[in-house]
């Protein structure tokens, strides 16, 4: 077997700076009334927003816990949501997390976000603390995402995956 491996490494301090580039998330229309109601309560800051949802829901997004790929191609939002846009200067590495799970659950950064917007909008943070659960991944920052992809052309059988290791 022939492992292709990208080895481009960046230093921890670049990782952990916040970056000057803009990106950009698709907020569906209806939900925008409660997504300004969140980040408001951040001073209008997205950034802080997407590190604490990273933050909060990590027992849910590190523990498999969002919805299987439908795909083998990347899953984006549906069709006809009158999709807003929303720039904002993340933090590299809060980019990086969000970018490792979407790829390792086959889903776009946006739609990953938008599935997080809804859990804290249900109000999941709330029964994770009551029930404990809110533990049950480590937050500290040495946790680390790798994304995994397998394709076997003899079998013809495609996996996609990750691994935490705290």
């Amino acid at each position: 077997m022939i492992i292709f491996q990208n080895e481009n490494e960046f230093c921890r301090e670049e990782i952990s700076k916040e970056d000057n580039t803009v990106s950009t998330l698709l907020i569906p229309e209806h939900l925008m009334d409660d997504f300004l109601l969140k980040i408001g309560r951040r001073n209008g800051n997205v950034t802080i927003y997407l590190r604490s949802l990273l933050r909060r829901l990590r027992s849910i997004t590190h523990t498999g816990m969002l919805p299987e790929p439908g795909k083998i191609k990347t899953e984006y939002q549906q069709k006809k949501l009158n999709l807003k846009k929303v720039n904002f200067r993340p933090r590299n590495k809060d980019w990086i997390e969000l970018g490792e799970l979407a790829l390792a659950f086959g889903k776009s950064r946006c739609w990953v976000f938008v599935h997080l917007l809804k859990l804290d909008l249900l109000g999941l943070w709330g029964a994770l603390v009551q029930t404990r659960m809110n533990t049950v991944v480590p937050t500290l920052p040495t946790l680390e995402l790798k994304i995994f992809w397998k394709v076997e052309r003899v079998m013809d059988n495609f996996g996609r995956g990750y691994c935490v290791r705290v």
